[in-house]
């Protein structure tokens, strides 16, 4: 007599559609708790020191009771940076479960450039600051024989087309100057020539050095050798365009 086979009961028909729902839920659930629990209370600021703490949370835009998960950091970052000038790296941090940080670094002007008929000062990553008058502006290294093209505030500074010198070329000549200590002993960088870029130094030395210079090499060399090579009462030209990198010709001012 043949067998009788057993039917088999069909399970999880409702159970699979049952467990999509069921995760759905869940992650509602967690974004839901999520957004009710971690609500922006304290807002705190580090390294401020031109602008009060108020001021900086005040350019952020994030008000006590924002959701501190969804907080868009690199729009808080960049509110402060364009609104405020004088600031120029900004690091919102989350702080778990109500808090957020923020963190800045200041700069502080280091030359003047001239664009759209005044001058503008700029700091040493080539961030423009403020609009100054000509009294103003001759307080700082000069940066001349090129201008800045359509210049404004907490913008990064673009030079004409006709500039013999890179914006990105100025920068790495700014750092130079700051890492050998020489950016309160240069008068001026003059742009003028087409063939050689001449920095006035030391208010006794006109320095003339090619464009794609190793400006680095230049500077700390040009420090060495007044520091220690030449006497206190010469003056005249630096020639750093000879053939040889490390040979360096003074040609004497007329007595």
């Amino acid at each position: 007599m043949a067998k009788k086979r057993k039917k088999r009961r069909r399970r999880g028909g409702l159970g699979r559609l049952l467990r999509p729902l069921s995760v759905i839920l869940a992650a509602v659930a967690v974004v839901a708790a999520l957004t009710l629990f971690f609500k922006v209370e304290h807002i705190t600021v580090t390294g401020a020191g031109r602008y009060g703490a108020e001021e900086i949370i005040a350019a952020s835009g994030v008000e006590i009771g924002d959701n501190l998960i969804l907080l868009d950091r690199y729009r808080v970052a960049q509110r402060i940076y364009t609104s405020l000038p004088y600031i120029t790296d900004v690091r919102p941090k989350q702080e778990f479960p109500n808090t957020l940080n923020i963190e800045v670094t200041e700069t502080q002007a280091v030359a003047v450039i001239q664009g759209a008929g005044g001058y503008w000062l700029l700091s040493g990553a080539g961030k423009l600051l403020e609009a100054v008058d000509a009294p103003a502006a001759a307080d700082y290294l000069q940066v001349a024989g090129v201008q800045a093209s359509e210049p404004a505030v907490s913008e990064t500074l673009t030079l004409t087309e006709d500039s013999p010198i890179t914006p990105l070329r100025l920068t790495e000549l700014l750092a130079a100057l700051d890492e050998y200590g020489a950016l309160s002993r240069a008068d001026s960088i003059d742009c003028s020539d087409p063939r050689v870029l001449v920095l006035n130094y030391d208010g006794r030395f006109r320095v003339e050095m090619f464009y794609d210079a190793d400006f680095s090499f230049k500077i700390a060399s040009l420090v060495k050798i007044v520091d220690e090579k030449l006497e206190p009462n010469e003056t005249g030209t630096l020639l750093m365009t000879m053939a040889d990198e490390y040979q360096v010709n003074l040609v004497p001012s007329a007595r």
